[in-house]
């Protein structure tokens, strides 16, 4: 027995749509969208994206960029987000590891006590 998933279009409940992502403010959204709705998402974009500063290409599934939610930083440049981050989930007690990925939970509970340094 096969089975069919339809996506339906989050504004207009059309079939067919896509799984759009983009990201405001530093946070990442989804919305399914069919190809129509998706141009009109662009549409109301496009003064700002041509008063906007580029900063990068388009991410490309399984690259670094892709899989990276914060950009790279280089060291010379002071502590890294992830270091403050550590700094700061210490300060207020929150067990974290010294080094690799910071936790979600941490992150998200930094973000939600206003991003502090």
């Amino acid at each position: 027995m096969a089975k069919k998933t339809l996506i339906i279009d989050d504004l207009t409940g059309d079939t067919g749509a896509k799984t759009r992502t983009f990201r405001v403010d530093g946070v990442d959204y989804e919305i399914d969208l069919t190809d129509a709705s998706y141009a009109e998402l662009k549409a109301a974009l496009k003064p700002y994206l041509r008063a906007a500063r580029q900063v990068g290409g388009p991410v490309v599934a399984g690259s670094r960029r892709a899989r990276s939610s914060t950009p790279s930083r280089s060291r010379s440049k002071g502590p890294t987000e992830a270091a403050i981050i550590r700094a700061w989930a210490r300060s207020v007690g929150m067990p974290v590891t010294e080094r690799g990925r910071v936790a979600p939970d941490v992150r998200k509970a930094w973000e939600a006590a206003g991003s502090p340094r």
